[in-house]
């Protein structure tokens, strides 16, 4: 018998969807990506296929703020680099000092490859320059990460990075390959919106299909573990309603800390490295508009703020554009992001004054008049890991403290990948190690709010 406890009173974490007004409302993320195959293998295995939406064709480009105005990021450009130089050349994305900069990377050596790891700040710095990471890199990898960039490990985010400085010497040279070595490269702007995918009402049905494929199993809503202690040959976690489960093997899809809280009696020094890795708040707003209210929106899935605008939104998706029936005709449905570890006191206010400070935003970006028809606000407090300086070699003792423990699966949004896929595929693997022991009983505390 499988069982299943979850504190929250509902499942599925962060990945929620609602209906109100006839909008569809992501709490959460809103898309996966195609690139990685174990989303789109969970997708299959659920009997999902028919239900996928892709990106709309016309909102396939990001906009960046800058000042008032909401610039197009050139097409060839990847999260920190142009791969075409004239379209780049022509963007008032960056000054023309700062393209100067960014151009000193023509000539620049290559970091001895014995150098100690390096941030995603300090790499964009030392090869563009202050103004790519400031206007580029900080608010194209906050969408994915919401992370402070002097503190994000890029080999453990994005070790394609220092491996085209380590083969090309120049970051330019090595995107300007990559682009023409891939055509669908060459016209990206921004994120590669066309490799996202969605569900048909959202992705919360993913979670509604899971659970439906569990029928008899042991599913328990409004259950915490308390504590977990192996005791002979099983494992023994106790409820915060008294009482406890007994189980041959458990999986922890909880955040790092929370899985830390209850391995500690059974490895202390496993416990102290899951909650060394950092976690990082964010809400998202949907509101919705009469189609009155709004003039033409720009031709994008939606924009990025970067830090230095000192705007309270961090980035807006324009989700009536973005996937088709998100909203009924006369209405247009957005959705703002606030928060993320450059924020950290953002969420400190309540959900009206939330509300405002995104409405004060979109009024000095977007043409829009009047207050919204609704609005609805969504907490994630720790929801986003961080992964800082030294994880990979953290999450290397992670693992290999899990794999001395018998019959335990760590699983979570903290470890190898923050996305719907990297967890698709972390829960494959460890349920693969789990029966391969012999699982007579299994128990799961919790669902990751990842992803």
């Amino acid at each position: 018998m499988i069982t299943v406890l979850e504190a929250a009173a509902c499942w599925g974490g962060v990945v929620q969807s609602s209906v109100d007004h006839g909008c569809v409302l992501e709490h959460g993320p809103d898309s996966l990506i195609r690139s990685k195959p174990a989303g789109m293998a969970l997708i299959h295995d659920l009997g999902l296929d028919s239900e996928v939406q892709d990106t709309e064709t016309v909102a396939r480009s990001a906009l960046v703020a800058r000042g008032d105005r909401l610039i197009p990021i050139p097409p060839g450009l990847y999260l920190l680099a142009p791969g075409r130089w004239w379209p780049f050349a022509w963007s008032p994305l960056v000054s023309w000092p700062g393209k100067l900069r960014m151009a000193l990377d023509l000539v620049l050596p290559r970091r001895p490859a014995d150098a100690p790891e390096e941030s995603l700040g300090a790499f964009v710095r030392r090869r563009l320059g202050r103004e790519a990471l400031e206007r580029i890199a900080q608010p194209l990898v906050s969408g994915i990460y919401t992370a402070d960039p002097e503190r994000l490990s890029l080999s453990a985010t994005m070790p394609q990075f220092p491996e085209m400085e380590r083969t090309h010497r120049s970051l330019l040279l090595a995107m300007r390959a990559r682009a023409r070595g891939d055509a669908a490269h060459a016209n990206a702007s921004g994120p590669r919106y066309g490799l996202f995918a969605s569900l048909r009402g959202g992705l919360g049905r993913l979670i509604d299909r899971l659970i439906e494929r569990l029928a008899g199993c042991d599913l328990r809503l409004g259950v915490a573990a308390t504590a977990l202690r192996r005791d002979g040959d099983v494992w023994r976690i106790s409820l915060d309603a008294g009482g406890s489960v007994d189980a041959d093997a458990v999986a922890l899809a909880l955040p790092a800390p929370a899985a830390a809280e209850l391995i500690a009696t059974s490895d202390r020094a496993l416990a102290d490295d899951l909650r060394a890795i950092p976690y990082a708040g964010v809400a998202t707003i949907n509101l919705a508009f009469a189609r009155s209210q709004v003039g033409s929106l720009p031709t994008a899935a939606g924009f990025v703020v970067p830090a230095v605008e000192h705007r309270a939104t961090i980035a807006c998706t324009f989700a009536s554009a973005k996937y088709a029936g998100r909203a009924p005709p006369e209405l247009v449905l957005l959705r703002a992001f606030i928060g993320g570890a450059l924020h950290p006191q953002a969420l400190d206010r309540d959900d009206p004054a939330l509300v405002a400070a995104v409405l004060a935003d979109l009024r000095a970006l977007l043409p829009i008049t009047g207050d919204p028809v609704f609005s609805r606000v969504h907490r994630w407090p720790g929801a986003m890991a961080q992964y800082v300086i030294g994880h990979r070699e953290r999450v290397a003792r992670i693992r290999a403290a899990e794999a001395a423990l018998p019959g335990l699966a760590l699983v979570g949004n903290g470890y190898e990948g923050v996305g719907i896929p990297d967890l698709a595929a972390q829960a494959e693997a460890a349920a693969g190690r789990l029966a391969a022991g012999g699982i007579h009983r299994a128990g799961s505390a919790g669902t990751d709010p990842g992803g």
